[in-house]
């Protein structure tokens, strides 16, 4: 019996009934992101094409920073002092180099590398490894004359110091990667290293740098920016007068250190700061670490008599004196408490002027006593004495100068003649300054302007009154004291045939950190001065440490200060003063070229015999003779003094 048939209709109809909305909402979702891709790629190569490049060639490229190109700085007169040359540098790619061991040899010799670092290089798995930056010249040569395989070289800047030791302690030094470490190039840094270069290298598909002729490009696609330039007050010429007078002195006295400063009264430029021994940026490895001190603004020392200077004024502006006032110095020695204060000499009865112009210890301790502690203090701390002056160069020190709080009788006495007070060269000169221009302390400074981009002057600095110490007439009544210092007293090394010279000697036994006390045998031999003194145009600080063959500030340091001020005067063109007969007198010559010789004989209406060519090594007259009337002055030149 066959089995009923159902009847089984399969609709189709039904299925193709279902609702269209999801049809339609998948396809608007599919439409939405096909416009989104086409916008983005209108985007990309039309719309942004730059910016799309850039995102490519940072997938395809790389790069490596190259040694930025730092500002000059130059001296007033815009001398060179510090700039930059191109260098060799020297890079490989170890993936070029076939015969890493025979290379890693050949290199090392040549660049001065041990062969373990130089094989660790050329075995890295970067395509790009620095072998060395900076390469001297006739290596860098020789190598290239090789035309090693996977070896490369690039020009990169290098800082050198064009006048060697000059300043070098000022300037200070940078290290590889030209970096400021210490001086000017320390302290203005961020402004003369610019903005360095790069060198743009193409990347493999594995982001591994290619080096296939690199170009040397800047970032952003921009030229390498180079540093500001940064003018010094310094003159060079009047730098290399005094590093030339300051090492022979100190070299005739066997002493063991010394420094020197000239600055310009009237408005606290530094025209010379040295320190000696020297130190040449260019090597400054070579040289021990005490070396690369600025001493005239770190290092610090007991002044001795040349604190007497600043006693007397302020006894003198505070009324509390005169010059003639007179004080009984005891025959030489004078117990206070326990201790005995001793001059050189027996001395009576001395005036004030006198005390300064014998440099009297017994007599500047009466002056002290006069004056009162609290009020000598307040006058010291207007000089600038125990605070920074605020120069503008790192390590500057601030001395130290106790709290009156601190001073018993005998501390009063021994400040009043520079004992226990410890100062810095550039504190003394500024201090010294403000006697020689009428009673104004100045704020020292070492930069004159600072250039950007185009010659743009972004910062010059102007002289600045920090306060008024003393009137007018006691600062000439202080300068009056001083010339006789030199005229009749302890300075009469220091005294230039010619000109009016105001200063004053000090030597001061040096502290034994040790034992306390101080040494019986080293001493501190200094001078103190400015000229000419009718009209201060120079204010001279010199400083000799530990001298063997003399001691004494008179003896030492006053010659050094008189060859410097000789020199300078004449360097800048200040003529000496023409006696009563009207006689002139000859200058110091030595060191001179034919043409500073010939312009000094036309503006002063003297007759020369010049013999060689080159500088001065001698001359006749000699220096402070008078040149009577009809007198030709024979000198002699040489080359290569």
């Amino acid at each position: 019996m066959r089995p009923k048939k159902t009847s089984k209709r399969i609709s189709l109809g039904k299925d193709l009934e279902r609702p269209k909305w999801k049809v339609s909402i998948l396809g608007g979702f599919v439409l939405i992101l096909f416009a989104m891709v086409a916008v983005k790629a209108l985007d990309l190569q039309i719309l942004d094409r730059d910016r799309a490049f850039q995102l490519a060639r940072k997938q395809h490229q790389g790069s490596s920073t190259l040694l930025p190109r730092r500002g000059k700085i130059l001296d007033r007169n815009n001398k060179d002092l510090a700039v930059n040359v191109e260098v060799k540098s020297v890079f490989a790619n170890p993936y070029a180099v076939k015969e890493p061991a025979e290379l890693s040899k050949t290199l090392s010799s040549s660049l001065d590398m041990a062969e373990k670092t130089t094989m660790s290089k050329l075995s890295s798995k970067a395509s790009f490894v620095w072998l060395k930056r900076l390469v001297d010249p006739e290596v860098s040569s020789e190598l290239e004359s090789m035309k090693l395989e996977g070896v490369g070289f690039i020009d990169e800047p290098k800082r050198v110091y064009p006048n060697g030791h000059l300043m070098g302690q000022v300037l200070g030094f940078t290290n590889i990667d030209s970096t400021g470490i210490e001086g000017i190039e320390y302290r203005y840094d961020d402004l003369l290293i610019g903005r360095p270069g790069k060198i743009t290298l193409k990347k493999d598909a594995y982001g591994r740098k290619i080096i296939n002729n690199p170009d040397i490009v800047e970032d952003f696609g921009e030229e390498n920016i180079s540093g500001h330039e940064i003018v010094l007050t310094i003159d060079a010429q009047i730098q290399h007068i005094v590093e030339r007078e300051l090492k022979e002195g100190i070299e005739q006295m066997n002493g063991e250190k010394g420094m020197a400063i000239v600055l310009n009264p009237e408005t606290g430029e530094v025209l010379a700061m040295a320190s000696y021994p020297f130190l040449d940026p260019n090597d400054y490895r070579k040289y021990p670490l005490e070396n690369r001190r600025n001493l005239p603004i770190w290092y610090t020392y007991e002044p001795g008599s040349t604190m007497k200077v600043f006693l007397a004024a302020a006894a003198l502006q505070e009324g509390k004196a005169t010059p003639e006032t007179t004080f009984f110095c005891e025959n030489g020695r004078r117990k206070i408490g326990g201790r005995t204060i001793k001059d050189v000499k027996s001395y009576g009865t001395l005036t004030l002027a006198d005390v300064i112009r014998v440099s009297s210890n017994i007599g500047a301790s009466k002056i002290g006593e006069l004056l009162g502690k609290e009020t000598y203090y307040s006058y010291l701390k207007k000089f600038g004495f125990g605070d920074k002056t605020g120069i503008d160069l790192p390590g500057e020190s601030g001395g130290l100068l106790y709290s009156p709080k601190h001073w018993g009788k005998i501390e009063l006495a021994t400040i009043s003649f520079g004992q226990g007070v410890s100062v810095t060269e550039l504190q003394l000169a500024s201090a010294l300054s403000a006697i020689a221009n009428g009673g104004y302390l100045m704020k020292p400074h070492l930069v004159k302007k600072i250039t950007g981009p185009g010659g743009t002057v972004i910062r010059e600095n102007e002289p600045e009154v920090l306060t008024r110490v003393l009137s007018y007439d006691t600062a000439a009544s202080v300068t009056r004291i001083m010339e006789r210092v030199v005229e009749e007293g302890t300075g009469k090394r220091a005294a230039i045939p010619g000109y009016k010279v105001a200063g004053k000697t000090g030597t001061a036994q040096i502290p034994d950190p040790v034992n306390g006390g101080y040494y019986s045998d080293r001493y501190i031999a200094s001078f103190i001065g400015f000229v000419p003194s009718d009209d201060p145009k120079l204010t001279i600080v010199v400083v000799v440490e530990a001298p063997k063959k003399l001691t004494h500030g008179g003896s030492v340091a006053a010659p050094i200060f008189r060859k410097i001020a000789e020199k300078v005067l004449f360097h800048l063109g200040i003529s000496p003063s023409t006696n009563v007969a009207g006689a002139k007198i000859m200058p110091d010559l030595s060191g001179k070229s034919v043409r500073d010789i010939l312009r000094w004989s036309e503006e002063q209406g003297v007759k020369v015999r010049v013999n060689g060519s080159g500088f001065v090594t001698g001359q006749t007259p000699p220096p402070g003779d008078t040149i009577k009337d009809g007198t030709v002055c024979s000198v002699e030149f040489k080359q290569n003094i």
